[in-house]
């Protein structure tokens, strides 16, 4: 099949993304027709490397990014005058004065980088520049597929771009060139680094749970993915969990007449191999769980050999 790249997200955390994408990877490296590379792209929580972690620590690359800009103060050419301060050049409240020495202090967490103080002093004494705003961490991973994620340093305000850059970096690799699936573990929620990550995809696996706020988040992702125009499939995890939203979720895929692409009902399996950070499909492969989610698997082979 031609190269495909495929995403699994969801409107909230904690619903099985991660376990699914690790499963999936699973399933994809053992299939001889699949070439297949990782990406990690929930850059401010990532730990799909904590289930694929390398095969060895001495082969692990790190490489600092700097999409970040913040504000640098230059004492020497501050006229103590305290404009910045008492005009209030700062909209991040970022800007704080020293009394004891007359001089600004800016607060490096809430700077934003915008420039503005850069802009309104009258003397100059304030600079704009790259720092560093996270990693991007590539390895093989121990089962035997290139996996790269990036991790967003505490304070850091631009992950969708560094999401941006963890997928730019696969292309770099020696194996893009002869992979022939991309997936993807993709952010919670629908802001910025789920924009970065869904943009040029061909397919999207979107995940939830039968509880109010599954329903609630899944169909402000779907009304995010819809923006993209990407074609996209539900899979429903505890599918079998007796709640009072179970019919409510139902009712709202029915009558939006979207695909559900497979169930996962409740299995004590999958926590079970989160504790020994294997995939459940590999810790348990005749559990209830590995079953579904190998037919989630031949379902979605068969949907993107179609695109």
């Amino acid at each position: 099949m031609n190269r495909k790249k495929i995403a699994v997200i969801s409107g909230k955390g904690g619903v099985g993304k991660t376990s699914l994408v690790a499963s999936l990877a699973s399933i994809a490296h053992k299939d001889e027709e699949v070439n297949l590379i990782i990406l990690d792209c929930d850059v401010d929580a990532p730990n799909l490397a904590l289930i694929l972690p390398p095969k060895s620590k001495e082969e692990v690359l790190t490489q600092d990014t700097f999409t970040t800009k913040k504000a640098r103060f230059l004492e020497e050419k501050c006229v103590q005058c305290k404009q910045c301060y008492d005009n209030h050049f700062c909209e991040f409240s970022a800007l704080n004065w020293d009394e004891s020495n007359n001089v600004p202090i800016i607060d490096y967490l809430a700077c934003e980088g915008c420039g503005a103080c850069k802009v309104l002093c009258p003397e100059d004494a304030f600079e704009i520049n790259p720092v560093k705003s996270g990693e991007i961490i590539s390895y093989k991973a121990d089962i035997g597929f290139p996996l790269i994620y990036g991790k967003t340093k505490l304070g850091s305000t631009t992950s969708g771009l560094l999401v941006s850059e963890v997928k730019e970096r696969a292309t770099a690799l020696k194996e893009f060139s002869d992979a022939n699936l991309i997936l993807i573990d993709g952010p919670p929620g629908i802001g910025c680094p789920v924009i970065a990550t869904v943009s040029g995809l061909d397919y999207i696996i979107a995940i939830t749970e039968p509880t109010p706020s599954g329903l609630h988040d899944l169909s402000r992702a779907i009304e995010m993915v819809n923006q993209f125009n990407i074609p996209f499939g539900i899979v429903i995890n505890k599918a079998d969990l007796k709640s009072a939203s179970q019919d409510k979720l139902n009712e709202y895929i029915r009558k939006s007449n979207y695909e559900i692409l497979g169930e996962i009902n409740f299995d004590l399996a999958i926590p079970e191999a989160m504790s020994y950070a294997e995939p459940v499909v590999d810790y348990a492969p005749e559990s209830v769980a590995s079953q579904a989610i190998n037919k989630i698997y031949t379902k979605l082979k068969h949907i993107i050999s179609e695109l």
